[in-house]
């Protein structure tokens, strides 16, 4: 970091200390966008919504289900709502909230919509001839591309957001519309399509200025032209174009009920949804379940926020969780955040009946891991100004006495800095690519290795790192930004090259691509495209350093070959501020900053400006700052948030 901006810095956060002196730490009760912290349970649990409220948490998440989870069990233990086409059982509804006013009058609410397909509309759409394939759940993309499901689906979300208006009016903070594969709006299809599915196709292809093509063979979706890996556009040009349609049908039908939904409430009413998961999906998941288009939604007016849970590729002890949505995308966009925070403890609930349970999910072993993870993701949340629930799932996550005190203790903190305006710390940024995602074949087993495993890499560089999307280079201040990791832009046509060099290249940056950068122009595949981007040729062994004119590129041939070690010097000669030497993850902003680690012991910590003092905010110990540099004593496992204010 420069001179200029540290100085800057330590100037914002003089201000933003002097404006906490002023500040409540919440947002104001007339601001249309509050954030929440919130509770959340499948099941009624109201001993854990007891707790909640005497550890300051009102709001609390209802959804009244209709439909069964992916283990084939309802996830509701209340009646369904929607019984028929036009009749919805709004005594069941109005229990599920009066329920929890009886344990808590000053609750409010988060409202999520069950929007997928109820058995009975299930074999009332196939035997009325509007195709068998309106299942959403399971064939998300399929229900979408049938007007009758769309038709009875918005009706019903229509009456059941019209009844909570009436009844329960300024309770409800927000909607959450819930659908597709755990109503996340994943989409298992996989590529099947069925007749109404078959002509949303053709009419997208007309609308797109596209020949009339037909729908590719499922078994060209499994497999691709180069390295069985990405899709050469002169020959799967069609396969890429499926894969676009299936995300765009998807984000349609979104769109739409959206826009439904913020015609029915006031302004200030919330609207959200699960969505966005271009880092997690993983394992032919990144391609066919529909969230590579994201950014539509991200851009639109109808929608306040999105969620995600914590990622499940980094939550054992040492690994940094994090967000499955690119932060960054999503902050440019001035949208919020809800993170999911449904890591198991040793005392969750594994049972769902007497013959199904979940006690495959591995939970953190005692008191302590507990402490130290709950601390992390709560840091999370925290310095990205992020909205969250605790979800309680199926009982028991929050059932002793430490963890709801570190839940109210959390929950004091989120309230004084959680609506802060503070911006990121990062000085390295992730970079990925939804367009050049449509060209792979998501069963490949380097799927994971692309975003996800590389996120978890930079979990442990022992700086914060910030996720954008391609498209956002060309309108974010990358100022603060000394290194770019981009492991996944195969595609790069002529506009995209431009905005590299108007926007990412620079004397000061230094800029890392891993596997076949370029090889595709949008036109064709060719290898040699990777040494004029990188300067370095497609198959070079090791890690390639180039002097580019006038930046400098890092070439990592293969995903094996990017270890946080490689990570870490590319970061160190880009001159990124290394926070913590051990790797371990870390999260800051200007106000703040979040270690995580699973050893203890005594650690250097180097600020990025000079700094009298810093605030462990847990533990409430004063550490003294000698040239931005201090010792912490963590615990074995251990989180730590510091206060930096001067």
């Amino acid at each position: 970091m420069n001179r200029k901006a540290r100085s800057a810095w330590c100037v914002a956060a003089i201000a933003l200390a002097l404006a906490g002196l002023f500040a409540c730490g919440v947002r104001a009760a007339d601001d249309p966008k509050q954030s929440f912290f919130s509770y959340r349970s499948f099941w009624p649990e109201f001993a854990a919504m007891r707790q909640f409220k005497e550890a300051g948490v009102n709001t609390v998440c209802i959804f009244a289900a209709n439909t069964a989870n992916s283990l084939g069990q309802p996830y509701s233990k209340y009646p369904p709502v929607w019984r028929w086409f036009g009749k919805v059982d709004f005594d069941s509804l109005n229990r599920q909230f009066d329920d929890v006013l009886a344990v808590n009058p000053d609750a409010d609410f988060i409202c999520m919509v069950d929007l997928n397909t109820p058995i009975w509309l299930q074999r009332q759409l196939a035997l009325g001839g509007h195709s068998a394939e309106c299942e959403s759940f399971t064939m998300l993309s399929c229900a979408c591309a049938n007007p009758a499901w769309r038709k009875a689906t918005a009706e019903y979300l229509e009456a059941v957001v019209k009844h909570m208006e009436k009844r329960y009016g300024d309770r409800v903070k927000a909607y959450l519309l819930a659908c597709g594969q755990t109503d996340e709006w994943m989409d298992y299809s996989r590529g099947v399509a069925g007749r109404a599915k078959a002509q949303a196709w053709r009419a997208w292809r007309q609308a797109h200025g596209k020949p009339e093509t037909p729908l590719p063979a499922l078994e060209r979706l499994d497999r691709a032209a180069f390295d069985n890996l990405i899709r050469d556009p002169a020959t799967e040009q069609d396969v890429v174009d499926y894969a676009q349609f299936t995300g765009d049908i998807i984000a349609d039908t979104a769109l739409e009920l959206a826009a439904k939904t913020r015609a029915l409430v006031p302004k200030h009413r919330q609207i959200g949804m699960f969505f966005g998961y271009i880092i997690e999906l993983t394992n032919a998941r990144m391609v066919w379940a529909g969230h590579l288009e994201y950014e539509r939604l991200y851009s639109s007016p109808d929608f306040d926020f999105f969620i995600s849970p914590g990622t499940y590729g980094d939550r054992p002890m040492g690994g940094g969780s994090g967000f499955m949505v690119p932060n960054g995308t999503r902050r440019l966009d001035g949208k919020g955040f809800l993170h999911e925070i449904d890591h198991r403890t040793p005392t969750y609930n594994v049972k769902l009946d007497e013959f199904v349970s979940i006690g495959w999910m591995v939970p953190w072993k005692d008191q302590a891991e507990t402490d130290a993870g709950l601390k992390r993701e709560f840091a999370l949340a925290i310095v990205n100004q992020a909205s969250l629930w605790c979800f309680d799932m199926w009982g028991g996550v929050f059932r002793t006495p430490e963890t709801m005190k570190l839940v109210a203790e959390s929950k004091r903190l989120w309230d004084r800095f959680g609506a802060m305006p503070l911006k990121s710390r990062a000085e390295v940024a992730m970079v990925v690519d939804p367009h050049s995602a449509r060209y792979l074949n998501d069963r490949h087993p380097a799927i994971p290795q692309i975003y996800q495993a590389t996120r978890n890499k930079l979990n442990r560089l022992g700086a914060p790192f910030e996720v954008f999307s391609f498209n956002d280079l060309a309108r974010a201040d990358l100022e603060q930004y000394r290194l770019l990791v981009l492991p996944g832009v195969f595609v790069m046509t002529p506009e995209k090259l431009e905005v590299l060099k108007k926007h990412v290249f620079n004397n000061d940056r230094t800029v890392l691509f891993v596997y076949a950068p370029g090889i595709c122009d949008g036109k064709s595949l060719d290898p040699e495209r990777v040494k004029v981007l990188t300067g370095a040729g497609f198959k070079t062994p090791g890690v390639s350093k180039v002097r580019q004119d006038g930046w400098k590129a890092v070439y990592v041939p293969g995903y094996e070959g990017l270890t946080p070690e490689v990570l870490r010097q590319a970061a160190v000669e880009a001159n990124v501020t290394i926070v913590c030497q051990d790797p371990v993850p870390v999260y800051a902003n200007e106000r703040l900053l979040a270690i995580h680690t699973a050893e203890g012991g005594e650690k250097t910590i180097t600020l990025p400006c000079d700094c009298r003092q810093v605030r462990e905010l847990y533990s409430g110990q004063t550490i003294p700052v000698a040239q931005r540099r201090f010792s912490y004593k963590f615990k074995t496992p251990d989180t730590a948030l510091f206060d930096l204010a001067p």
